[in-house]
């Protein structure tokens, strides 16, 4: 069974063109659910870079290129 997360209402001031192609961009036409998932997104994108850091302080990732700066 899924999780039901709950939802709670926010009043945030947000630039109106830049929410319409979000959701032209995502395909939805839900304003809250275009944000939600961008939300999603950039935890997930932060979750997936703090675990990439965290291999390459333990010495088993290595970038080839040597582009990384961080460490």
């Amino acid at each position: 069974m899924a999780k039901v997360v709950p939802l709670v209402r926010r009043n945030v001031l947000l630039e109106e063109d830049k929410v319409q192609r979000l959701m032209k961009k995502l395909r939805v036409k839900d304003q809250s659910a275009a944000i939600r998932a961008v939300i999603d997104d950039r935890l997930f994108a932060d979750e997936v870079m703090e675990r990439v850091w965290k291999l390459r302080r333990r010495g088993t990732l290595r970038d080839a290129y040597k582009r990384a700066t961080r460490g």
